[in-house]
């Protein structure tokens, strides 16, 4: 049995023993007897219980013992298992990277509470620092309630853009659709006239507060999920641009690729040493270019010639640049 379980299964006969002995106490040395512990334990256990499940176990100094000072269930506080408890652990350490964004500003208190009382079973385990997450780009979330209303009530927003390619903020109207989130940052994706297709917009390069107009737009024919089907990254261009792409992968790097594949894909051919061609329909952006890049020489494209013509280019500007 793990320590946690013993743990639990002590603070379960503490209980019994208290809320058996009605009108009298429990002597110490009877607590060390029945859950074979010091004397140092049975302290440790009873601050705990008053602490995290705020148990009301008092001192009565004159007979000497403990006691409850009021009715207490204990079953009500403790109704999960150890694995039930690291289960939520994971899920509310998941939650809490969120709770600094305003839309999440009423669940706060409630996430810190179910912390401190799962925090408590995990506190003296590996499991209380095992769980570690990439920070994320948190400039801009402070618009994601004006951006979300606007999307539900369907209104166009005004704001200012900075451009990773412009020296000074532009002025930009946008009907937006949705709200996505990927490579730790978060965006606005919708209909803006300065484009034919659909534009992202990343909330950390929005400088002014959208402002909801007045203009209410038709409800759009958009799908996400069938929208960036095609789309690796956040580069968006008309589903008419994606290409039939097929890529090899070298035998050890095809199993990292199936265990977590960058984009949906379709399995064409396994061959014997363990390689494998998938294929799949996506627009050759730039975030495409760079993410085939990162694999190196473990990957090769078969198709399409103009992303290999494309990525080809790509590996020798960076050689040319690495020798001046």
């Amino acid at each position: 049995m793990s320590k946690n379980k013993n743990q639990l299964a002590r603070f379960r006969r503490i209980h019994e023993l208290l809320a058996l002995r009605k009108g009298t106490v429990v002597k110490p040395d009877e607590f060390c007897r029945a859950c074979d512990i010091s004397r140092r334990t049975l302290d440790n256990d009873i601050a705990f219980m008053r602490d995290e499940f705020d148990a009301p176990i008092i001192w009565d100094k004159k007979r000497q013992g403990y006691c409850y000072e009021r009715p207490f269930d204990l079953a009500a506080q403790v109704a999960l298992n150890m694995e039930d408890v690291h289960r939520l652990h994971v899920a509310v350490e998941t939650l809490a990277q969120f709770e600094h964004l305003e839309v999440f500003r009423d669940l706060r208190d409630t996430v810190e509470k179910i912390r401190k009382g799962v925090s408590g079973w995990v506190r003296n385990t590996g499991a209380a620092k095992a769980i570690y997450f990439e920070p994320v780009q948190y400039a801009g979330t402070e618009y994601l309630p004006s951006l979300l209303r606007a999307i539900e009530e369907r209104r166009k927003i005004i704001f200012n853009y900075q451009s990773f390619l412009s020296d000074e903020p532009t002025a930009c109207e946008l009907e937006p659709y949705c709200i996505r989130q990927h490579d730790q940052r978060w965006y606005v994706v919708g209909h803006s006239p300065q484009y034919a297709y659909l534009k992202p917009f990343a909330l950390d390069r929005i400088t002014s507060k959208p402002e909801l107009t007045k203009h209410i737009f038709d409800q759009p024919n958009f799908n996400p999920d069938q929208y960036f089907q095609h789309i690796y990254g956040m580069h968006t261009e008309p589903i008419e641009h994606a290409q039939e792409v097929r890529l090899l992968f070298t035998p050890l790097q095809a199993r990292y690729f199936v265990s977590r594949p960058f984009h949906p894909y379709q399995l064409v051919e396994e061959r014997p040493d363990g390689s494998i061609v998938v294929g799949f329909k996506v627009c050759l952006t730039i975030e495409l270019i760079r993410k085939l890049a990162s694999y190196g020489n473990e990957v090769i494209v078969l198709a399409p010639e103009q992303l290999n013509t494309t990525l080809r280019a790509f590996f020798e500007k960076g050689l040319v640049g690495t020798s001046r």
